[in-house]
């Protein structure tokens, strides 16, 4: 009776030990690029936001824009460039958070539409890499 019990014993708390898992494995090769999303999540018909299409939005609605900070213009104020076209974004120093980019440094853009338009600009929020 005592060594069914202590097997028994054994059996119920050796589980535990087959039942963990997860973590990292090494090995495992990661998808390829092609197959990457880029961090968009969501249904199929949600997509990237581009600059062509926020001049449509309503003033004061937050976005999120990928691409390149093509120059400076004056003071706060660059020059925004993705595969669609150019925008204006008004970008104060404490949104790098002490980063520097160059034109040929892919960013991500987030912040507020102000105006309609050719008269829409991006107020910035936060700025970092992809």
């Amino acid at each position: 009776m005592k060594k069914v019990i202590l097997a028994s014993l054994l059996v119920v708390m050796s589980a535990g030990v087959y039942a963990e898992e997860g973590g990292y494995k090494a090995g495992e090769a990661p998808p390829p690029q092609h197959k990457q999303d880029a961090g968009y999540k969501g249904s199929e018909d949600t997509g990237q936001t581009h600059i062509d299409q926020i001049r449509d939005f309503r003033p004061g609605g937050y976005v999120t824009l990928e691409g390149y900070i093509v120059k400076k213009q004056q003071g706060d104020t660059y020059q925004f460039r993705d595969n669609t076209g150019t925008l204006p974004i008004i970008a104060p120093k404490k949104t790098f958070d002490g980063k520097t980019y160059t034109a040929e440094d892919k960013v991500r853009v987030s912040g507020k539409v102000q105006g309609k338009g050719d008269k829409t600009t991006l107020h910035v929020t936060q700025i970092d890499k992809p």
